[in-house]
């Protein structure tokens, strides 16, 4: 009788996070950051910014890694793996990078919740506002994931109308308001 293999088998080429079990969804994200932020996927799968230089364009680098999809290659010590529906910490790092670089007027933007009662974490029902040097601010949505929040900042900025801003991050609400349901329900 054969031995079982105590190990299990892990597909390194489509590596996702436990908080997000529809992959369609992520990879939907991923389009929809490509698309707001201007930057394009390169054919060995890095996040890069074209716009400068078409020939030999910038790479996305965040932490000293560069940014690159898990399903496009062999993923490198230098990789960071572009998952930013499901890590809050890139999409943070694209909008400080794209308010130093697009809007220098950008004060301060900080997460709150939406009970005010409760301290902002990770995930947290809430919203981002954005103050700019003139006094004036910019609120975004409610969502749950703060990537969703980035994004709808992001939106906001480029001065999107709310119509195309809930056309776009609705899916992603449905999906958070049952998952985040649920996830309150079993504790």
């Amino acid at each position: 009788m054969a031995k079982k293999n105590p190990y299990k088998n892990i597909d390194l080429l489509n590596i996702r996070s436990k908080l997000c079990n529809d992959p369609v969804l992520s990879d939907k994200f991923v389009s929809d950051v490509i698309r707001v932020t201007g930057y394009d996927i390169d054919s060995e799968g890095y996040v890069v910014d074209s716009e400068a230089d078409p020939i030999n364009p910038e790479y996305i680098v965040i932490r000293n890694k560069a940014l690159r999809l898990s399903n496009t290659g062999v993923l490198h010590s230098t990789d960071l793996i572009f998952d930013p529906y499901n890590n809050p910490m890139i999409m943070s790092e694209l909008f400080n990078r794209y308010c130093e670089e697009s809007h220098p007027e950008v004060a301060n933007q900080s997460i709150y919740a939406y009970d005010q009662t409760q301290v902002p974490k990770i995930n947290t029902y809430g919203y981002i506002t954005i103050l700019l040097d003139s006094g004036a601010k910019i609120q975004t949505g409610l969502h749950w994931k703060d990537s969703t929040k980035y994004l709808d900042a992001f939106m906001r900025m480029e001065s999107m109308t709310d119509g195309i801003i809930h056309e776009s991050l609705d899916k992603y609400d449905i999906y958070e308001n049952e998952f985040f349901k649920n996830l309150e329900n079993e504790e």
